[in-house]
C-alpha cells in the first residue's frame, strides 16, 4: 500500500501556530486506511504486505517564522543566515515531533496491524514494514541536510524524488513559476528570492508581526495565505475578510489596514531586490497592485498574472505531485491545496489500497460534511483522485 501526502507545513511556532488542529489526525487516518485496505473486494481480509508513506514535499514550513523578520534572510549566503536556518530547522523538528513520532514509530517497530485470523481480522497483531520518505518542497528544501544527516537516530529516507519504476512523486514546485529559484537554494550562496519566498517572508511574515497586536488569531489566517501561495492569497483574503472581526478575534479596520502597510513595505523592498519569477513582466508591480486593491478585485485574477499558476505536465502516467492543486492530464495526480483554508479542509492524503498494476487512488480523510456512515469501499468516480474512505466516528 501507497500512501501519499504533503503540506503539513509544520513550523517553528515563533510566528504562526507550529502545527494545525488537523495535523493530530493524520497519523490514526493513516493507521486505519492500512487495516482497512486488508479487506479485498470480495470481503475476505488479509494484512497488506507493506505500507509506503510518501510525504511528498513541504511536511515542514522554514521560512515563516520571526527569525527572518530582521536583516537576515533565507536567500542571503553568509555564515550567520545558514546559522539562522538551523536553528529554524531544529525547532520545527524539535515541535514536530509528537505529530511525527507514530510515524517515526513505524518506521522502526513497524506497522501494527490485526493478523488474519481465516479469512476475518483476528485477534492477534502482527507488524507490516512500513518505509518513510521525505522529500524536499519548496518551503522546506533544505530537509536533506537537516533530517537527511540524522539517519542514525531517524529511520527515514530523504531525497528529492521517490519511484519505483511505476509511479513517480515528487513535490512539483519547480513547475511553478512562483517558486523557481535563480541559483542554488541549497549551496549556501547568495541569489535573489523566488516570488513565493519573497512573500512569505517579507509579506506575510511582515502582516503576522504587524498584525497580531489586533488580531490575536492572525497565526490561523497567515497560515491559509502561505499555503495558498502568492496567486491564491486574494481568494483565501476574500474568503476572510468579512468575518475578521470573529475570526482573527481583533478589529477588522486595523487588520486590513496592516495588510495595506504590508503590502506597500513588500512593493519597495521587492523592488529593491527583485524576486527570481519566470514571466516576461513585471510581476511585482501587479501583484501589489492586486493585493492592495480589496474587494471585488480579488475575485479575478489580473491579466498577465495567471501565467504564474503552475502547469502540470501532460502525458507523464503514473506521476503524482505535492505542491500542485489541479491537473491538466487525468495521468498527472496532483495534491496541492486549493484557496481554502487550510485550518477547516485539511490537507490531501491520498492511498492505493492495491498497488497491482495501475494504481486507484482515493482520499483517506472524510470532508468537512462527510456522511454518518462508514464505507470501506465507494465506487471509484472518474476522477483522477478516486474516491474516498470516510469514518463516522
Amino acid at each position: 500500500m501507497i500512501v501519499v501526502t504533503s503540506n503539513w507545513a509544520l513550523g517553528d511556532g515563533t510566528l504562526v501556530p507550529a502545527a494545525a488542529a488537523w495535523h493530530g489526525t493524520l497519523p490514526a487516518a493513516i493507521h486505519r486506511a492500512a487495516i482497512r485496505a486488508g479487506i479485498r473486494s470480495d470481503g475476505s481480509y488479509r494484512p497488506i504486505e507493506r505500507l509506503d508513506l510518501v510525504m511528498a514535499g513541504d511536511t515542514f514550513d522554514w521560512l515563516l517564522s520571526t527569525e527572518w523578520q530582521s536583516a537576515v534572510k533565507p536567500w542571503h549566503g553568509t555564515v550567520e543566515a545558514r546559522q539562522v536556518a538551523a536553528r529554524v530547522a531544529r525547532r520545527s523538528i524539535g515541535a514536530a515531533r509528537r505529530l511525527l513520532g507514530p510515524v517515526i514509530h513505524w518506521a522502526r517497530q513497524g506497522l501494527p496491524v490485526p493478523a488474519s485470523a481465516g479469512s476475518r481480522p483476528g485477534r492477534a497483531e502482527v507488524r507490516i514494514p512500513a518505509r518513510v520518505t521525505l522529500l524536499a518542497g519548496d518551503r522546506d528544501a533544505a530537509i536533506e541536510q537537516y533530517v537527511g544527516g540524522r539517519r542514525d537516530r531517524q529511520p527515514v529516507t530523504v531525497g528529492s524524488r521517490w519511484d519505483d519504476g511505476r509511479l513517480a512523486i515528487r513535490h512539483g514546485h519547480d513547475l511553478d513559476p512562483a517558486c523557481r529559484a535563480g541559483g542554488d537554494r541549497r549551496g549556501g550562496r547568495e541569489r535573489p528570492p523566488t516570488l513565493a519566498e519573497s512573500v512569505a517572508v517579507d509579506l506575510l511574515g511582515r502582516f503576522a508581526t504587524a498584525a497580531r497586536p489586533v488580531a490575536s488569531g492572525i497565526g490561523r489566517l497567515v497560515r491559509s495565505l502561505a499555503a495558498a501561495g502568492p496567486v491564491g492569497i486574494p481568494a483565501v483574503l476574500s474568503a476572510h475578510s468579512g468575518c475578521w472581526p470573529d475570526g482573527t478575534g481583533g478589529d477588522r479596520s486595523g487588520v486590513a489596514d496592516a495588510w495595506r502597510r504590508c503590502v506597500d513595505a513588500w512593493w519597495h523592498e521587492a523592488r529593491r531586490l527583485v524576486p527570481s519569477c519566470e514571466v516576461e513582466f513585471d510581476a511585482v508591480d501587479a501583484i501589489a497592485g492586486w493585493f492592495a486593491a480589496g474587494g471585488t478585485e480579488w475575485h479575478r485574477i489580473p491579466q498577465g498574472l495567471d501565467r504564474l499558476r503552475p502547469q502540470p505536465p501532460r502525458g507523464s502516467p503514473g506521476l503524482v505531485l505535492g505542491h500542485l492543486s489541479a491537473a491538466g492530464d487525468s495521468a498527472v495526480v496532483c495534491l496541492g491545496h486549493g484557496a481554502d483554508s487550510m485550518e477547516t479542509r485539511g490537507p490531501t492524503v491520498i492511498a492505493c489500497p492495491d498497488v497491482g498494476g495501475w494504481p486507484r487512488w482515493r482520499s483517506i480523510l472524510p470532508t468537512a460534511d462527510f456522511p454518518a456512515v462508514v464505507a470501506i469501499r465507494t465506487e471509484e468516480p472518474p476522477a483522477a483522485h478516486g474516491g474516498r474512505i470516510v469514518d463516522a466516528a
